[in-house]
């Protein structure tokens, strides 16, 4: 069993390929030049913005203590790992800046994910110029933006997310093997570690193995199918469960015999959010129709700041204030409308993409909308699919004897909603912040501040 499994491996071999066929190795450069160059230019604008998040995640690093970077157990992996980092951040740079190399972690996953964006894009659909377009939206919304220059959690957890939907959707199409559903179940793992709550995107593996067709290029029979999800499912349950025990019990010592509401009690640990009756448990009455809107709509754009209450305004269609808003409401009503429109075909076309659409989509809209869906810093993942689903519905409309001509149209919309997002969360949101160091909601954690402040990697500070 073990030897089949290594030798299912052997498809990574295949990446060879690229190195082999012209038009794959010019694409890969160009994929991996654009790339650099948007790298450079968010290090250029990099956030110096302080609040409260950044400071307390980058001080548990920074005290250098196993219960500090596990003490958030909806996110094991992201201190964790930036304690790591920061010990090569350290032999690399000298021990000051903390909190500029722990946000250059970021922004290179951030980078990193956009390229594999735009070159999966790119070899499932054979759309450059839309794989460019799509990589750019998603970049320049205000959620991802906003988050790939700062040292907090929604990022990360993002990336790992879409980049699972990707690699279902990819194996669905050319078929599953042993090192293909290693490879899922070890994205599957860390994306659970770098935030609890991605355990509602279990489905998506099940998902896929049951749309695929093959199995190491021979027919995939569905009691072998049934039996792989169960293996698969109890595998990847098994190690989060014994991740979360050792963890708990071993490094931390926690135990059962504490008080619930002790910090020593194991379970309170483990369910730390859920059991202080904040967020979506938290008492009183909650308007989520109002919580979506502001959380989701703030993932798109924000240049006002996070606020409550209604920004489109359809009787003022022109003004600076509303202007933008119902610019992106109207191309998101315009998305639903072609797919309602066309949906028949957009079915036919993009079935697996959608079913995985699905799984990834309602349940993050169901959940974040009670959780905490007022906070645009859980919509980054959503939007991300909301904007792999709008580049599907462009797709769909291509007739064959007006493919480019359609596709044309499709890019220069796409485009002038990316200049939009740009524009807007550029000038209110990215440059404001890099221009110079500020702070926010420091109140009570002024020690943890000073500690890793000045950065003197910032000359001017």
């Amino acid at each position: 069993m073990l030897k089949r499994s290594l030798e299912s491996l052997e498809f990574l071999k295949k990446a060879e390929n690229i190195f082999r066929f012209p038009s794959i190795w010019v694409g890969f450069l160009f994929l991996v030049c654009f790339t650099g160059i948007l790298f450079l230019f968010d290090l250029r604008f990099l956030s110096r913005h302080y609040d409260w998040d950044s400071i307390v995640y980058t001080h548990n690093i920074v005290t250098n203590k196993y219960w500090k970077v596990f003490f958030n157990p909806h996110h094991i992996g992201f201190e964790s790992t930036g304690l790591l980092y920061l010990k090569f951040w350290y032999w690399f740079h000298g021990p000051d800046s903390a909190m500029f190399g722990l946000r250059l972690r970021v922004l290179v996953v951030a980078s990193f994910f956009i390229f594999i964006l735009m070159f999966s894009y790119w070899r499932l659909y054979e759309d450059m110029i839309g794989a460019v377009l799509l990589g750019l939206a998603v970049h320049c919304s205000q959620g991802f933006w906003f988050y790939a220059q700062h040292n907090d959690t929604p990022l990360i957890h993002s990336c790992f997310t879409a980049a699972l939907f990707l690699l279902c959707v990819w194996n669905s199409k050319n078929g599953w093997s042993p090192g293909k559903l290693y490879i899922a179940g070890f994205l599957q793992v860390w994306n659970v570690y770098y935030h609890q709550s991605d355990t509602i995107f279990l489905t998506f593996v099940p998902a896929s193995v049951l749309l695929a067709d093959k199995w190491r290029g021979r027919s995939f029979e569905y009691s072998y199918k049934l039996k792989l999800i169960f293996v698969y499912l109890f595998s990847v349950v098994f190690i989060l469960t014994l991740s979360y025990l050792y963890v708990g019990f071993i490094l931390l010592e926690r135990n059962l015999t504490a008080p619930v509401e002790s910090e020593k009690n194991f379970a309170n640990w483990l369910f730390l959010y859920a059991s202080q009756e904040r967020w979506g448990a938290a008492p009183g009455p909650k308007n989520y129709i109002m919580n979506f809107y502001r959380g989701i709509g703030d993932a798109f754009l924000n240049f006002e700041g996070v606020k409550n209450g209604l920004r489109i305004n359809a009787n003022d269609l022109t003004s600076l204030k509303s202007f933008p808003y119902n610019l992106n409401l109207g191309f998101w009503i315009g998305i639903l409308f072609l797919a309602f429109l066309n949906w028949i075909r957009l079915w036919k076309s993009y079935r697996t993409e959608l079913i995985l659409l699905f799984f990834w989509l309602i349940p993050s809209f169901v959940f974040y909308t009670w959780w905490e869906g007022y906070f645009f810093e859980f919509w980054v993942s959503s939007v991300i699919g909301l904007l792999i689903f709008a580049a599907l519905v462009f797709r769909s409309l291509e007739f064959e004897h007006f493919r480019f001509g359609i596709r044309s149209i499709s890019h220069i919309i796409f485009f002038s909603y990316v200049s939009l997002l740009f524009l807007v969360n550029f000038t209110y949101s990215t440059l404001p912040r890099s221009e110079r160091s500020n702070k926010s909601f420091i109140e009570g954690i002024e020690d943890k501040y000073e500690r890793i402040t000045p950065e003197p990697v910032y000359r001017n500070e």
